[in-house]
């Protein structure tokens, strides 16, 4: 069988690693919600698609649609989105483990919620929440994202 390219919702995605060849197979290998594994790449769209011959993972993908998430913020590779259910347990995970914790003073102007999902090319990489006009962003998936692009996001977000 031939590979095809095919798309890999957002919501059967439980955790991105870094692609262990740089400019290998893919930009991230994922593991599924099903237990399977796969190479993914990022679309700007807002999802990922993989290029595989695997039959099993084929009819997977098929068989499960793509449920958009809504983002309230989006810039380039950056988006915010609120704290949804499909979220708790990604969030109790995290307790787990240490964060690069940044606190940044927003204009008074801001409307941001109180809480809200970091997303880093459409993967969840840290919490924010909000108490005034002082936010408090937790970096917890820090093997994704680098310290500058979070320098990036943090000057979109004073503005």
């Amino acid at each position: 069988m031939k590979s095809i390219e095919i798309n890999v919702p957002r919501n059967l995605i439980k955790k991105f690693y870094r692609h262990p060849e740089p400019y290998g197979d893919g930009d991230y290998v994922v593991d599924l919600i099903n237990g399977m594994y796969t190479d993914v790449f990022y679309r700007e769209i807002g999802d990922f698609i993989t290029i595989t011959n695997d039959k099993e993972l084929i009819s997977y993908l098929k068989k499960n649609k793509l449920r958009p998430r809504e983002y309230f913020f989006r810039n380039g590779v950056f988006s915010l989105r609120n704290v949804a259910d499909c979220d708790k347990e990604l969030i109790e995970e995290w307790k787990k483990i240490s964060s690069i914790s940044i606190q940044l003073d927003l204009p008074n102007d801001h409307n941001l919620p109180s809480e809200f999902m970091f997303c880093f090319y459409w993967i969840e990489v840290g919490i924010a929440s909000l108490k005034e006009n002082r936010m408090t962003l937790d970096i917890y998936e820090k093997e994704l994202i680098g310290m500058l692009d979070i320098a990036v996001v943090l000057n979109l977000l004073q503005k």
